[in-house]
């Protein structure tokens, strides 16, 4: 009713039973899957309804070969749809506002760009004992909060830690078992934060060093770019602009963050040395 283009495929083995497949493909004289991108539109008209489609990490359809032009047939046949509206979100902030604000993309002001918080301190803090108490353990205020500390409250992070601390513990989460855990998750990560760092130039390590040393501000002035040896206020905006492309930072304003808070506790304790 709603695909007429598309076509299902049935095979059947020596065991129709338990040997078949199942498959569906687009005729011919569908060009690019049109017939798909109006699915939500007629679904909604025949409901009489109005349809949400929420598309995770858009950023990756940069990815999909010749993209452009992909981006362009998604537009022409979106922005056309009464019935139907795009939530389209992705964790890279820095190629998702590329996606939108880039004038030469398909995707330029194409609806409404909003940038969500993180969730806050106080709202995780009782999250996280109450799943502790739910399960029999215990974690007092000041750990549940050292968790989100750790990890600058990113969702992902804070789920993963507190799991990890958890799994360390018997009873009552100590300063041993918040440190197991933290220990466990930079272990997870230390190939790719290793693979990372390699691949950073001379003056992209610098960059970092000075960061993960508590810098997050004033990256152009004389005394940083003189102690850490990042050569001109000129190359510190290159460094950005590098650094930002590679993933390892945000910049947010005149501020400067490690865009993985876990690379950075790692980037701290294995290339500078420093307790965690």
């Amino acid at each position: 009713m709603f695909l007429s283009r598309i076509v299902p495929k049935i095979v059947l083995g020596a065991d129709p039973v338990n040997d078949f497949s199942l498959s569906f493909e687009l005729k011919a004289n569908d060009p690019a899957g049109a017939d798909i991108l109006q699915l939500p539109e007629k679904i909604a008209k025949a409901k009489n309804m109005h349809i949400v489609v929420c598309i995770d990490e858009f950023q990756q359809v940069a990815d999909i070969g010749d993209s452009k032009s992909f981006q362009k047939q998604l537009r022409s046949v979106w922005q056309l749809q009464q019935h139907v509206s795009y939530c389209l979100y992705g964790s890279k902030k820095h190629l998702m506002s590329e996606l939108f604000d880039k004038q030469s993309l398909p995707f330029y002001r194409f609806g409404d760009v909003l940038y969500l918080q993180k969730i806050s301190k106080l709202d995780w803090v009782p999250f996280i004992r109450e799943r502790f108490e739910s399960s029999g353990k215990t974690i007092s205020e000041e750990f549940a909060g050292q968790i989100c500390d750790r990890v600058e409250n990113q969702s992902f992070y804070v789920q993963q830690l507190s799991w990890l601390v958890w799994l360390r513990t018997e009873q009552e989460v100590g300063e041993v078992e918040l440190l197991n855990g933290l220990k466990d998750l930079l272990d997870q990560g230390v190939l790719l934060y290793q693979k990372e760092t390699d691949g950073l130039s001379a003056y992209q390590m610098n960059f970092m060093k000075a960061l993960a040393n508590g810098g997050h501000t004033g990256f152009s002035t004389k005394s940083i770019i003189d102690n850490y040896n990042l050569g001109s206020s000129a190359n510190v905006n290159k460094l950005k602009k590098m650094l930002v492309k590679k993933e390892l930072i945000d910049v947010s304003g005149s501020t400067v963050s490690f865009l993985d808070p876990v690379y950075g506790l790692w980037f701290s304790k294995e290339i500078l040395k420093l307790s965690y």
